[in-house]
């Protein structure tokens, strides 16, 4: 019964989060019947083999040479998200019979959200940040994105990971969405309309929890839709140190009414490209890809190639295939 008080209560913290459940069971009262599941990511493993204890989403995983493991779709290693299937012993730790290597994306297990830093470890990177309230930790397993600008207090981030049972968000990747320098100019923040000034439209917004500063200079584009709460704009301007945003332009988004089509922004892998060149029909992580001769495709961190891992920005159609809009190449496994 303990066990599955245990894993009741890690159940309904993840579902206050949004996020799937980091540990499952079937039905955990029935001992050792090998029903139980544990979803995560690897921290560490052995020094030599897969043979011994893995840590994974803070959950001692006992891997012995019985264990079944499949990797067809990644090899494990630390910061792979796994799915594992045995049963829990009494202290909490897991007995694997099997372990399957899934690929993180949006419909695996993981969620992600975005925020402000507002503290970091006194020394490097690794450990517990804070960011937009949440307490995120930080492993050498998780992948660091700094293209945009620095990681450093005030600048906005997007988190992906999972969400652990005493509350901890552990992060598998974090990538800088705006410079919190501010000094190129071109800070960009996607996100929904909270709050608007008591009248009119100059004043302070909050969109997606950053205050956003709105002048009689800023330039605002209501071709998509008209300014209100729960509308989609996308924001560009300048940081202030604070972390909110001058904003010059602020451009409302189609609703996901639209015809042509809800946003789409999601990460997988390449399994199929068209015979001949790169416009055409992509399978993404199972989902088909509409690439044309707009769309953007970016190739800094490898070439577009089957087995690649990606990132796509576009609009989800009625058949749930997607007309890409910018695709980036993530790297070059």
């Amino acid at each position: 019964m303990k066990t599955r008080s245990l894993v009741s209560l890690i159940v309904v913290i993840a579902c206050a989060f949004g996020s799937v459940p980091v540990f499952a069971s079937d039905d955990d009262s029935r001992g050792g019947d090998d029903r139980s599941k544990l979803k995560g990511i690897i921290e560490s493993m052995p020094s030599s083999g897969f043979v011994g204890d893995w840590t994974v989403s803070g959950k001692t995983v006992h891997v012995t040479s019985a264990t079944r493991i499949e990797q067809e779709e990644g090899q494990a290693e630390a910061g792979a998200f796994i799915e594992a299937k045995g049963t829990f012993r009494s202290d909490g730790s897991f007995d694997a019979t099997k372990i399957e290597v899934k690929r993180r994306g949006e419909d695996e297990g993981e969620m992600h959200f975005k925020g402000t830093i507002e503290s970091l470890p006194l020394s490097g990177l690794i450990g517990d940040w804070r960011v937009g309230g949440r307490t995120v930790r930080v492993t050498v397993a998780t992948r660091i994105e700094a293209e945009i600008g620095p990681v450093t207090v005030g600048a906005f981030v997007e988190v992906e990971g999972a969400m652990q049972g005493d509350g901890v968000f552990l992060a598998s990747e974090i990538e800088v969405k705006s410079n919190v320098a501010g000094g190129d100019g071109h800070d960009e923040l996607k996100g929904t309309i909270e709050s608007l000034p008591s009248s009119g439209l100059i004043g302070d917004w909050t969109v997606s929890g950053r205050t956003v500063h709105v002048s009689d200079s800023t330039k605002i584009n209501q071709e998509h839709g008209a300014v209100a709460v729960g509308a989609q704009v996308e924001v560009h301007g300048q940081l202030r140190t604070d972390g909110s945003l001058d904003a010059r332009r602020i451009e409302v988004k189609p609703s996901a009414s639209d015809d042509r089509g809800s946003s789409a922004n999601f990460k997988g892998t390449i399994e199929a490209l068209p015979s001949s060149g790169l416009v055409g029909d992509w399978t993404i992580s199972g989902k088909t890809v509409h690439v044309s001769d707009s769309t953007r495709i970016k190739q800094e961190h490898g070439q577009v190639a089957v087995g690649v891992r990606v990132k796509v920005k576009g609009r989800r159609l009625a058949d749930g295939s997607i007309n890409a809009q910018m695709i980036q190449v993530r790297d070059s496994r």
